[in-house]
């Protein structure tokens, strides 16, 4: 059924309200506990949480495994293609793997980075009619 993924996601919103998760006004795929601490991300049929490992979020999975059939992944490292670790200072994303995937794709996996493509001094200045237009296809 069509409808079947939004009656799931009414029915577990309205599940956790009680239990001090709200919606957030920037997207409604995001659900915070009223205490600041702790983040549902939802997407499709999967949630993950985010927040300091504690009291908090270990009573929101049994929360969860009360209602609904839940899988516990553990401690995250990969979410949407996004490498993550967990450090003492805070939490670090990365998409080396995408960008890596991207550069073998075009052959560039041996290209030299470079920090600024163009020499950082370089003043711009706008096309005039007479100027020659450069191809914007080779980029």
């Amino acid at each position: 059924m069509k409808q079947s993924p939004r009656e799931w996601y009414y029915r577990l919103v309205e599940y956790l309200g009680p239990f001090g998760f709200a919606i957030i006004a920037w997207d409604p795929c995001v659900l915070v506990h009223n205490s600041g601490d702790l983040f549902l991300a939802i997407y499709v049929d999967s949630i993950t949480l985010f927040g300091a490992t504690g009291e908090l979020k270990e009573q929101t999975i049994n929360v969860l495994k009360t209602e609904f059939k839940v899988n516990d992944m553990g401690e995250l490292n990969s979410l949407l293609g996004i490498h993550i670790t967990f450090t003492d200072d805070g939490i670090t994303p990365s998409q080396t793997t995408c960008i890596d995937k991207i550069l073998n794709s075009f052959s560039m996996q041996d290209c030299k980075p470079v920090s600024t493509p163009i020499n950082s001094n370089h003043q711009l200045k706008a096309i005039e009619d007479e100027d020659e237009r450069t191809d914007a296809t080779a980029y």
